[in-house]
């Protein structure tokens, strides 16, 4: 199966040194090994949307893919970046939380009309502003999870990205005021390609105009520094983060839906 998604083709640069894909012709099962309970990193990504009927079907296959008892999700996603839906309503239905994203993209970025006038924007180095930037992380998980799963996955997750930064592939940055870690993401490259992770700003600091400060300097850097000609961010379609980085000079592209159902007992 070959994806056509520049939203998928860019998220899976990430499993490179602890993923696993299996092309089954119509469908690719992506699994991260290092994080079994990353729900956006162990799933399955089918060649179209979801028809009436493959509610059991799709279930049925996920249990076949994904055995590791430490699993407590299903994830379904398809390869569609012109935003066709299909018919979610079984899922839905039965649990299940349909998502939708938009893929956005800038070969350039210009200062946005609300830039914080004292923010600083660096690369994070040490260790004290790395556990800052989790922290931060963590503020930001919402009610889905546990304040002790969101740790665990954004922990998991950040060991992860060190192994890419390491190997020259990335760079983590801070944003910074009075030399406090307030807002933090990550820039990936696949080639000429860059792809954003984990946009986050404390919630005791947003709608100040750090989040697109932060976008924008890390933008420039990547384009002047990490030699990328290509910026690529997934947001959800329906949170107001996507306009923060269309204010910077990223435009729609493409659309991204899933399926994501998880044990709430597990909370």
């Amino acid at each position: 199966m070959k994806l056509r998604s520049l939203g998928f083709k860019s998220e899976l640069i990430f499993l490179k040194y602890d993923g696993q894909i299996i092309d089954r012709g119509s469908y690719l099962v992506v699994k991260t090994l290092s994080n079994p309970n990353y729900f956006w990193g162990n799933l399955l990504i089918f060649d179209g949307p979801p028809r009436n009927g493959d509610f059991h079907r799709w279930k049925n296959l996920f249990e076949l893919e994904f055995t590791d008892p430490r699993i407590y999700h299903q994830t379904f996603a398809w390869d569609s970046p012109e935003g066709q839906v299909g018919d979610v309503s079984e899922f839905v239905a039965n649990g299940f939380k349909f998502e939708k994203s938009v893929v956005l993209t800038a070969q350039n970025v210009y200062l946005p009309q609300k830039y914080h006038p004292t923010v600083k924007v660096r690369p994070i180095e040490n260790a004290q502003d790395w556990e800052e930037s989790i922290q931060v992380q963590i503020a930001c998980g919402n009610e889905s999870l546990s304040k002790a799963q969101w740790e665990g996955f954004y922990r998991s997750q950040m060991e992860r990205y060190k192994i890419f930064i390491a190997s020259g592939e990335g760079v983590w940055f801070g944003a910074y005021l009075n030399d406090r870690v307030v807002g933090c993401l990550g820039i990936f490259t696949d080639g000429d390609l860059g792809r954003y992770q984990i946009v986050s700003t404390h919630p005791m600091h947003q709608r100040q105009g750090i989040c697109g400060s932060l976008v924008y300097e890390s933008a420039q850097y990547a384009f002047e520094r990490m030699k990328v000609k290509s910026l690529v961010m997934v947001a959800d379609e329906e949170y107001h983060a996507a306009k923060i980085y269309e204010s910077v000079g990223f435009q729609p592209t493409e659309k991204l839906q899933g399926l994501c159902w998880w044990d709430k007992t597990r909370i």
